[in-house]
C-alpha cells in the first residue's frame, strides 16, 4: 500500500478527458470565528461592480501569506483562506470616506497582507500609512466614521513585494506595484487588523460639498430611476450601472419655443464645418415671438412648425444632497440635462464618473448637459462635478450664482460635427459664483474656457492643472458689473496649447491673472476693453484660502487625457450612436465539495455552478490552493481529484463568460486524511552523476517532493546552490564547485517516520594539480600495478605535508586535495603524499 500512495500525480476526470497534474500542498488557514474579527459575516456589496477583470477597473487587489477578510465602509468584500491566491473586486468608490479594513490571518511561517487600491486616476498602496493592532474589542474598527487617533502605523515587512514573505512565487498580483507587505508590529502576532481611509473630495471651493452622503445607497436601472430619485426629497447615493442610457425625449422645437413666445431661428453657416467639411444650418432661439430681430443679425428666417426641427433634451431639476455616480468604468446619459436650481432646494449635489452627451449639438442655446442656476438673492450651494465628460453640448457648462463649487477631471470636447465652425459655440458661462476647476481638459473649443461675469455679488474663479488643446477665440474671459461686483478669473500652473485667438477677453472690473502657464503654438495677446495688447495677463487677482497640488506642468498634455472624464484611466467618451443599455456582467459561480474529509488515496470531487444572465459561461476552471486541477467548458462543470497528499485544502472555481470576463468564487475547504509517505523526483536537464572540471559550472538540475514534512539536501561541494522552494516543494542545484573532489551528495526527505532518499555524484577535477594528460598512458587496459606515467607523476611529489591524488587506472587524475577521498564504485589508485614526497600507494 505504500507505493500505491506516494505518487505525486493527480488523477484528473472533466469534460474533455483526462489529465494529470501536481499538486503542491500550500498553506491553508482558518479564518477566525470571534465576530470581532468578522466571524459570521456574509460577502455582499452594492459597490461591487464585475463588468471588467483585474485591472482593467476601479478596484482593490488583496493577496495575504496566510488569510484575510476584506471590508468596505463595512461590507464584506472577500474573504480568503489560501495562501497566495490573489483576489482583485472591482469596485465603485463613494465622494467622502471609504473605511477599507483587512483581517489579516497568519498560519505558519512569515505573515503579510498586500494591497493595492486603484480609483480612476489613482492607485493607494499598503504601507506604513495604514493603521494596525493585533487585536480588537468590538466590531466598529470597519465602519465608517472610525476613530483611528489610538492606532498605531502599520509595519512594513522587509520582504520584496514580488513573492511571498514565506519564500514561495507570487502570481497574478498588480504589475510594478508599490504595495509593501505590511502586519502588526509583531510578526509572531496570530491576527492583524489593517485599516485605510480612502476619503474622496473636492479640491477647492467645493471641498465641503457631500452629496448624498448621509442617506441610503441605490441603484437605478434606468433614466426614468435616475429622475425619480434626483427628484426626491431624501438624501441619497445614486449610483448607475456601468453603461449608456438614452434620457432622450424627441419635440418639435418650433412647437415648444411657440408656447412660451419664443421662436427658432435659421441661416447658412458662414463658414464650412471643420470636421466634416460640409455646410451646416445654423439654429438659435430668440427670446421673443415670430421674431428673429433681436439677434441682431440679418438674413435670419423663422423655423416653422412644419420643418419639424427636432430637440430631445431631457430638462431634470434636481434636489438638494444628491450624489451621482457612474459604477465601474462609468454611466454614459445621452440627452440628459441635469439642472440644480436654487428655488427647488438644489444644494450639495455631486456628479462622479459619468459621460454626458447629446443635448442638441444641432442647435445654440438649447441646453446644458450640468448647470446650476441660482439668483442674487439665492446662491446655489455645494457643488462638485468630478470624471465627468462632456460633448456635443448646445449651450455648454453654465455655473450661475453658486458658491463652493469645484469642477474636477472634466474632459470637455468641442468638436461637433452638427453645428457651424467645427466646434459647439459656448463652452462655460460662469456668473456670481466662488468655482475651482482643477485638473481639467480642454479640446476642441471655440472659446470661453470660461467667462466670467460678475452680475450682483462677483466671481472668484481659480483654474489650476489645466491642459488647454486648441482654442478659436479667447480662452479666459472676466467682466464685472461694477466695483461692488468684479470677475476675478485666477490660471496657474496650465498648458495650452494651439490658441489661435487671445489669452483673454477682460474689462472693466474684469481681472485675469495667469501665472505658472506654459504657452505652445499660442498667441501671447490679450484684449482689454476692446484694444488688443501684447503680453500674458496679470491683473489684480485673489488667493485662495485653500491648499491645493500644482502637477507637473510639461506632463500635462500626456497625463490629463489619460486621467480625465468617464472611467478616468479606464474609461473612455462613449461614440454618437452608441448602443444601450448595461455593460456585460461577469457570470455568477460558487464552487462546493463532495466530501470535507477523504481519506488518503480517495477521489474528491469539486463541483460549479455557474451562471451568465447577460451571455453565456464559456468555460469553468478548478483551483485547488493556487493550482489548476482542471476545465471544464460544459455544464455539469465537475472534475475529480486524486492522490493529494493528507492536509487541508482550499479549492476555487473561475468561470469565464463570452465576453472574456472572469470571475472567482469563494473558496470551500476540504481535508485529506492518513498518513502521507515521502517521495523525491528527479527533473530538470542535468545529470545527478556530473564529472567536472574545477571551475566549470554543472548542469542545472532539481528534484521535487511530496508528502515530506522536512527536506535536507546535502554532501554537495563549495560553490553548488541548493534553492529549496517549500510552496512547490522543488530543490534547484546549480553553481560552480569551488573545491575538487568527488562527492556523493543526498536528498533526503522524512515524514511520519518514514524517509526516502534520492543520491548521485558530482566529480570534480582540478587540472593544475597534475601535469597534462598527454603524459600520461592512454592504455586502457584494466591492471592492478601502476602505470610507469603514473609513477612519474608521483615524482613531482605536492609540497604539502598530507596531501592526495587520485588516479583512475588509465592514469587519468580524478581527485586532488587535503582530505583521503571516498571513492564508490569506482576502480582507482590513491596516492598520499607526505613533505618528502610519496608516502603510500592505496590500490
Amino acid at each position: 500500500m505504500r507505493f500505491q500512495k506516494i505518487f505525486a500525480g493527480i488523477l484528473l476526470t472533466c469534460a474533455f478527458g483526462i489529465g494529470e497534474a501536481a499538486v503542491p500542498k500550500s498553506e491553508v488557514v482558518t479564518l477566525p470565528s470571534d465576530v470581532n474579527l468578522g466571524g459570521g459575516d456574509v460577502v455582499g456589496s452594492q459597490l461591487i461592480a464585475a463588468t471588467y477583470n483585474a485591472g482593467n477597473g476601479p478596484g482593490i487587489w488583496i493577496v495575504a501569506d496566510g488569510g484575510f477578510r476584506l471590508y468596505h465602509n463595512g461590507a464584506l468584500l472577500a474573504e480568503e483562506n489560501q495562501a497566495g491566491r490573489v483576489r482583485f473586486i472591482p469596485m465603485t468608490f463613494l465622494p467622502g470616506e471609504n473605511a477599507i479594513s483587512v483581517v489579516g490571518v497568519n498560519g505558519s511561517g512569515a505573515p503579510g497582507v498586500l494591497v493595492q487600491i486603484d480609483d480612476l486616476d489613482k492607485s493607494y498602496y499598503s504601507g506604513s500609512s495604514w493603521k494596525a493592532k493585533p487585536s480588537v474589542g468590538n466590531a466598529n474598527w470597519k465602519q465608517k466614521g472610525r476613530d483611528l487617533s489610538q492606532w498605531g502605523a502599520a509595519t512594513e515587512l522587509s520582504y520584496a513585494n514580488s513573492k511571498m514573505p514565506s519564500g514561495g512565487a507570487l502570481n497574478g498580483f498588480a504589475k510594478n506595484t508599490q504595495a509593501k507587505w505590511i502586519w502588526s508590529g509583531s510578526e509572531s502576532d496570530k491576527n492583524a487588523v489593517l485599516l485605510f481611509n480612502l476619503n474622496i473630495q473636492a479640491e477647492g471651493f467645493g471641498a465641503v460639498t457631500t452629496g448624498g452622503d448621509k442617506g441610503k445607497i441605490v441603484i437605478a436601472k434606468d433614466s426614468l430611476e435616475v429622475r425619480k430619485y434626483l427628484q426626491s426629497n431624501d438624501a441619497v447615493t445614486i449610483l448607475i450601472p456601468e453603461g449608456t442610457y438614452d434620457f432622450r425625449q424627441f419635440r418639435n422645437a418650433a412647437t415648444e419655443a411657440k408656447k412660451a413666445n419664443r421662436t427658432w431661428c435659421k441661416t447658412t453657416c458662414s463658414e464650412k464645418n471643420a470636421v466634416t467639411g460640409k455646410t451646416n444650418t445654423f439654429y438659435r432661439i430668440a427670446f421673443e415671438a415670430n421674431s428673429c430681430q433681436s439677434l441682431g443679425e440679418s438674413n435670419l428666417q423663422i423655423v416653422q412648425e412644419s420643418e419639424n426641427l427636432k430637440k430631445w433634451d431631457n430638462w431634470i431639476t434636481i434636489k438638494a444632497n444628491k450624489s451621482l455616480i457612474g459604477m465601474g468604468r462609468g454611466a454614459n446619459l445621452r440627452g440628459a440635462s441635469l439642472n440644480n436650481r436654487a428655488y427647488e432646494g438644489g444644494h450639495n449635489n455631486i456628479y462622479r464618473n459619468l459621460a454626458i452627451y447629446d443635448v442638441n449639438p444641432h442647435l445654440i442655446e438649447a441646453g446644458d448637459g450640468l448647470e446650476t442656476s441660482g439668483n442674487k438673492d439665492s446662491h446655489i450651494k455645494n457643488f462638485w462635478a468630478d470624471h465627468v465628460s462632456y460633448k456635443w453640448i448646445s449651450d455648454g457648462l453654465d455655473m450661475e450664482f453658486v458658491d463652493n463649487a469645484t469642477i474636477s477631471f472634466l474632459d470637455f470636447d468641442g468638436a461637433n460635427e452638427y453645428n457651424c465652425w467645427g466646434t459647439d459655440p459656448y463652452m462655460s458661462l460662469v456668473e456670481d459664483a466662488h468655482l475651482t476647476f482643477a485638473n481639467n481638459y480642454w479640446h476642441n473649443t471655440y472659446g470661453r474656457v470660461p467667462k466670467v461675469t460678475g452680475e450682483n455679488d462677483g466671481s472668484q474663479v481659480h483654474l489650476y492643472n489645466q491642459f488647454v488643446d486648441g482654442n478659436r477665440f479667447f480662452i479666459a474671459g472676466a467682466n464685472g458689473h461694477s466695483a461692488n461686483a468684479k470677475a476675478y478669473v485666477r490660471y496657474e500652473n496650465s498648458y495650452i496649447k494651439n490658441g489661435k485667438g487671445y489669452l483673454a477677453e477682460w474689462g472693466d472690473n474684469g481681472y485675469v491673472y495667469f501665472s505658472g502657464i506654459t504657452l505652445d503654438n499660442t498667441s501671447k495677446q490679450h484684449r482689454y476693453n476692446g484694444s488688443v495688447q501684447s503680453g500674458i495677463p496679470q491683473a489684480e487677482t485673489f488667493t485662495p484660502k485653500y491648499s491645493f497640488v500644482k502637477r507637473d506642468v510639461a506632463s500635462l498634455p500626456n497625463e490629463l487625457p489619460n486621467i480625465t472624464g468617464v472611467g478616468g484611466r479606464y474609461g473612455k467618451m462613449p461614440s454618437y450612436d452608441q448602443a444601450f443599455g448595461q455593460s456585460n456582467q461577469a457570470a455568477s459561480v460558487s464552487v462546493s465539495v463532495s466530501n470535507a474529509k477523504v481519506s488518503l488515496g480517495d477521489e474528491v470531487t469539486l463541483s460549479a455552478t455557474a451562471k451568465d444572465n447577460d451571455g453565456s459561461v464559456q468555460k469553468v476552471d478548478f483551483y485547488v490552493g493556487n493550482t489548476l486541477v482542471g476545465s471544464v467548458n460544459s455544464a455539469p462543470y465537475q472534475v475529480k481529484v486524486s492522490g493529494l497528499e493528507a492536509g487541508e485544502y482550499s479549492a476555487v472555481a473561475v468561470a469565464t463568460d463570452n465576453s472574456n470576463l472572469t470571475q472567482m468564487s469563494g473558496f470551500v475547504t476540504f481535508s485529506v486524511e492518513g498518513e502521507s509517505y515521502p517521495s523525491i523526483a528527479k527533473c530538470g536537464g542535468g545529470s545527478s552523476s556530473q564529472a567536472i572540471t574545477l571551475g566549470e559550472a554543472i548542469t542545472d538540475f532539481c528534484y521535487t517532493w511530496t508528502g515530506a514534512e522536512t527536506v535536507i539536501a546535502e554532501g554537495f561541494p563549495k560553490g553548488i546552490l541548493t534553492e529549496i522552494d517549500n510552496e512547490n516543494r522543488k530543490i534547484s542545484i546549480s553553481g560552480t564547485p569551488t573545491e575538487a573532489g568527488s562527492f556523493s551528495f543526498r536528498v533526503t526527505a522524512t515524514a511520519n517516520d518514514s524517509t526516502f532518499k534520492k543520491s548521485g555524484k558530482i566529480v570534480v577535477t582540478d587540472p593544475n594539480a597534475s601535469s597534462s594528460s598527454s603524459e600520461i598512458s592512454s592504455s586502457s587496459s584494466a591492471t592492478d600495478t601502476i602505470p610507469e606515467a603514473i609513477l612519474r607523476q608521483l615524482r613531482l611529489s605536492h609540497n604539502a605535508a598530507v596531501f592526495y591524488r587520485a588516479f583512475d587506472l588509465q592514469g587519468r587524475p580524478i581527485y586532488a586535495g587535503k582530505q583521503k577521498p571516498k571513492l564508490q564504485n569506482v576502480r582507482a589508485i590513491i596516492v598520499e603524499y607526505s613533505a618528502q614526497g610519496v608516502r603510500r600507494i592505496i590500490p
